[in-house]
Protein backbone atom coordinates (compact mmCIF):
# COMPACT_ATOMS: atom_id res chain seq x y z
CA UNK A 1 0.00 0.00 0.00
CA UNK A 2 1.29 3.44 -0.91
CA UNK A 3 1.81 5.83 1.97
CA UNK A 4 -0.38 8.88 2.27
CA UNK A 5 -1.52 10.52 5.49
CA UNK A 6 -5.08 9.45 4.69
CA UNK A 7 -4.07 5.82 4.07
CA UNK A 8 -2.20 5.82 7.36
CA UNK A 9 -5.14 7.21 9.33
CA UNK A 10 -7.56 4.86 7.58
CA UNK A 11 -5.51 1.79 8.54
CA UNK A 12 -5.04 3.13 12.06
CA UNK A 13 -8.79 3.53 12.48
CA UNK A 14 -9.40 0.04 11.10
CA UNK A 15 -7.11 -1.67 13.59
CA UNK A 16 -8.43 0.33 16.53
CA UNK A 17 -12.01 -0.53 15.57
CA UNK A 18 -11.25 -4.22 14.99
CA UNK A 19 -9.47 -4.51 18.36
CA UNK A 20 -11.80 -2.36 20.46
CA UNK A 21 -13.39 -4.23 23.40
CA UNK A 22 -16.34 -6.07 21.89
CA UNK A 23 -19.12 -8.35 23.12
CA UNK A 24 -21.53 -10.35 20.98
CA UNK A 25 -25.08 -9.09 20.53
CA UNK A 26 -26.36 -11.75 22.94
CA UNK A 27 -23.97 -10.79 25.74
CA UNK A 28 -24.31 -7.08 25.07
CA UNK A 29 -28.12 -7.23 25.20
CA UNK A 30 -28.06 -9.18 28.47
CA UNK A 31 -25.66 -6.78 30.17
CA UNK A 32 -26.94 -3.54 28.63
CA UNK A 33 -30.55 -4.14 27.62
CA UNK A 34 -31.27 -0.41 27.35
CA UNK A 35 -28.05 0.28 25.43
CA UNK A 36 -28.09 -2.20 22.53
CA UNK A 37 -25.39 -0.57 20.39
CA UNK A 38 -21.75 -1.55 20.74
CA UNK A 39 -19.27 0.78 22.44
CA UNK A 40 -16.79 0.55 19.58
CA UNK A 41 -19.40 2.12 17.30
CA UNK A 42 -20.66 4.77 19.74
CA UNK A 43 -17.31 5.77 21.23
CA UNK A 44 -15.27 5.48 18.06
CA UNK A 45 -16.67 4.00 14.83
CA UNK A 46 -19.28 6.69 14.15
CA UNK A 47 -16.99 9.59 15.01
CA UNK A 48 -15.38 11.47 12.09
CA UNK A 49 -11.79 12.16 11.17
CA UNK A 50 -10.98 15.86 10.94
CA UNK A 51 -8.57 17.45 8.48
CA UNK A 52 -6.29 19.89 10.30
CA UNK A 53 -4.02 20.87 7.46
CA UNK A 54 -2.07 19.19 4.69
CA UNK A 55 -0.29 16.67 6.90
CA UNK A 56 -2.44 16.55 10.05
CA UNK A 57 -5.52 14.49 10.86
CA UNK A 58 -7.20 13.89 14.22
CA UNK A 59 -10.13 12.00 15.67
CA UNK A 60 -11.61 11.44 19.09
CA UNK A 61 -12.23 8.35 21.13
CA UNK A 62 -15.33 9.30 23.09
CA UNK A 63 -17.96 12.03 22.90
CA UNK A 64 -20.64 13.69 25.02
CA UNK A 65 -23.15 11.08 23.88
CA UNK A 66 -20.80 8.18 24.64
CA UNK A 67 -20.05 9.66 28.05
CA UNK A 68 -23.72 9.90 28.92
CA UNK A 69 -24.92 6.55 27.63
CA UNK A 70 -21.87 4.29 27.12
CA UNK A 71 -19.31 5.48 29.71
CA UNK A 72 -17.59 2.13 30.01
CA UNK A 73 -15.37 2.86 26.97
CA UNK A 74 -13.09 4.93 29.24
CA UNK A 75 -13.57 2.78 32.34
CA UNK A 76 -12.12 -0.17 30.43
CA UNK A 77 -9.12 1.97 29.45
CA UNK A 78 -8.39 3.61 32.81
CA UNK A 79 -9.45 1.19 35.56
CA UNK A 80 -7.24 -1.73 36.56
CA UNK A 81 -10.19 -3.25 38.44
CA UNK A 82 -13.92 -2.60 38.12
CA UNK A 83 -16.45 -2.58 40.94
CA UNK A 84 -19.24 -5.11 40.68
CA UNK A 85 -22.59 -3.48 39.97
CA UNK A 86 -24.10 -2.07 43.15
CA UNK A 87 -20.85 -2.36 45.10
CA UNK A 88 -19.13 0.85 44.08
CA UNK A 89 -17.89 3.22 46.76
CA UNK A 90 -17.81 7.00 47.11
CA UNK A 91 -14.10 6.90 46.36
CA UNK A 92 -14.43 4.68 43.32
CA UNK A 93 -17.20 6.83 41.85
CA UNK A 94 -15.19 9.98 42.43
CA UNK A 95 -16.13 13.59 41.79
CA UNK A 96 -17.59 13.02 38.32
CA UNK A 97 -20.43 11.00 39.82
CA UNK A 98 -21.79 14.21 41.37
CA UNK A 99 -22.22 15.96 38.00
CA UNK A 100 -25.92 15.89 37.17
CA UNK A 101 -25.44 16.38 33.43
CA UNK A 102 -23.86 13.04 32.57
CA UNK A 103 -22.80 14.19 29.12
CA UNK A 104 -20.60 16.85 30.78
CA UNK A 105 -18.60 14.33 32.81
CA UNK A 106 -14.91 14.08 32.03
CA UNK A 107 -13.17 11.11 33.59
CA UNK A 108 -9.94 12.20 31.94
CA UNK A 109 -9.99 15.60 33.66
CA UNK A 110 -6.56 16.76 34.84
CA UNK A 111 -6.15 18.52 38.18
CA UNK A 112 -3.33 20.93 39.11
CA UNK A 113 -2.66 21.71 42.77
CA UNK A 114 0.14 24.18 42.14
CA UNK A 115 2.85 21.50 42.30
CA UNK A 116 1.71 18.39 40.47
CA UNK A 117 -0.74 17.28 37.79
CA UNK A 118 -3.00 14.31 38.34
CA UNK A 119 -5.98 12.46 36.88
CA UNK A 120 -8.47 11.34 39.49
CA UNK A 121 -9.36 8.05 37.83
CA UNK A 122 -5.95 7.09 36.52
CA UNK A 123 -3.87 5.52 39.25
CA UNK A 124 -0.27 4.36 39.43
CA UNK A 125 -0.77 0.61 39.74
CA UNK A 126 2.82 -0.58 39.75
CA UNK A 127 4.04 -2.98 42.39
CA UNK A 128 2.30 -2.89 45.77
CA UNK A 129 -0.17 -0.29 44.56
CA UNK A 130 -1.82 -2.77 42.20
CA UNK A 131 -5.32 -3.76 43.32
CA UNK A 132 -5.71 -6.68 40.93
CA UNK A 133 -4.41 -9.23 43.44
CA UNK A 134 -7.47 -8.78 45.66
CA UNK A 135 -9.99 -8.62 42.80
CA UNK A 136 -12.14 -11.45 41.50
CA UNK A 137 -10.86 -13.27 38.46
CA UNK A 138 -11.70 -16.40 36.50
CA UNK A 139 -9.39 -18.61 34.48
CA UNK A 140 -9.52 -21.97 32.75
CA UNK A 141 -6.69 -24.50 33.12
CA UNK A 142 -5.34 -26.78 30.39
CA UNK A 143 -7.98 -29.40 31.23
CA UNK A 144 -10.84 -26.96 30.79
CA UNK A 145 -11.53 -26.67 34.52
CA UNK A 146 -12.82 -23.21 35.50
CA UNK A 147 -11.31 -21.65 38.61
CA UNK A 148 -12.48 -18.54 40.43
CA UNK A 149 -10.17 -16.53 42.68
CA UNK A 150 -11.42 -14.08 45.34
CA UNK A 151 -14.99 -14.90 44.35
CA UNK A 152 -16.49 -12.67 47.06
CA UNK A 153 -14.42 -9.59 46.19
CA UNK A 154 -16.21 -6.32 45.43
CA UNK A 155 -14.14 -5.79 42.27
CA UNK A 156 -13.07 -7.88 39.31
CA UNK A 157 -9.97 -7.67 37.13
CA UNK A 158 -10.40 -5.54 34.03
CA UNK A 159 -8.96 -7.65 31.21
CA UNK A 160 -9.18 -4.67 28.83
CA UNK A 161 -7.11 -2.33 31.02
CA UNK A 162 -5.11 0.12 28.83
CA UNK A 163 -6.59 -1.38 25.68
CA UNK A 164 -5.85 1.72 23.58
CA UNK A 165 -2.16 1.62 24.53
CA UNK A 166 -1.97 -2.10 23.80
CA UNK A 167 -3.66 -1.74 20.41
CA UNK A 168 -1.12 0.89 19.37
CA UNK A 169 1.90 -0.94 20.77
CA UNK A 170 0.97 -4.27 19.19
CA UNK A 171 -0.35 -3.21 15.80
CA UNK A 172 1.42 -0.02 14.75
CA UNK A 173 4.46 -2.06 13.60
CA UNK A 174 2.17 -3.82 11.11
CA UNK A 175 0.97 -0.52 9.67
CA UNK A 176 4.57 0.67 9.40
CA UNK A 177 5.48 -2.49 7.48
CA UNK A 178 2.45 -2.20 5.18
CA UNK A 179 3.27 1.39 4.30
CA UNK A 180 7.05 0.89 4.17
CA UNK A 181 7.60 3.22 7.10
CA UNK A 182 10.11 3.20 9.94
CA UNK A 183 8.60 2.94 13.39
CA UNK A 184 10.25 5.30 15.83
CA UNK A 185 9.84 6.01 19.52
CA UNK A 186 6.25 6.65 20.58
CA UNK A 187 5.69 10.15 21.87
CA UNK A 188 3.06 11.31 24.32
CA UNK A 189 2.10 14.96 24.55
CA UNK A 190 2.56 14.84 28.33
CA UNK A 191 0.11 15.70 31.08
CA UNK A 192 1.25 19.33 31.39
CA UNK A 193 0.53 20.02 27.73
CA UNK A 194 -2.80 18.18 27.98
CA UNK A 195 -3.71 20.32 31.00
CA UNK A 196 -2.96 23.51 29.05
CA UNK A 197 -5.15 22.33 26.19
CA UNK A 198 -7.89 21.33 28.63
CA UNK A 199 -7.91 24.82 30.15
CA UNK A 200 -8.06 26.48 26.73
CA UNK A 201 -10.99 24.27 25.75
CA UNK A 202 -12.75 25.03 29.01
CA UNK A 203 -12.34 28.77 28.48
CA UNK A 204 -13.76 28.39 24.97
CA UNK A 205 -16.61 26.27 26.35
CA UNK A 206 -15.53 23.26 24.37
CA UNK A 207 -15.66 20.14 26.52
CA UNK A 208 -13.73 17.06 25.57
CA UNK A 209 -15.13 13.93 27.26
CA UNK A 210 -13.20 11.15 25.57
CA UNK A 211 -9.78 9.64 25.75
CA UNK A 212 -7.60 11.48 23.23
CA UNK A 213 -5.54 9.16 21.10
CA UNK A 214 -1.82 9.34 21.73
CA UNK A 215 0.05 11.79 19.58
CA UNK A 216 1.77 9.26 17.35
CA UNK A 217 1.89 10.93 13.97
CA UNK A 218 5.34 12.32 14.73
CA UNK A 219 6.53 8.83 15.66
CA UNK A 220 7.08 7.88 12.03
CA UNK A 221 9.46 8.98 9.34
Amino acid sequence: MEYTIDNFVSRLREIIYDNFPFESDDINNKKHAKRPLHIRDIAFGYLPTFNDGEDKRFFDIGSDYAEEYYPYYHILQDSEVIHIKGRGTKTSKGSQERISDKSARDYGHINWNGKTYSREYVKNVRGARSRSGKARRTFVDSNGVVYKINENASTYVNIHYKYIDRILDNLLPWIAMELNMTLRRKQDTGIAEEYARQELETQAHIYSTGDDILDILDSFE
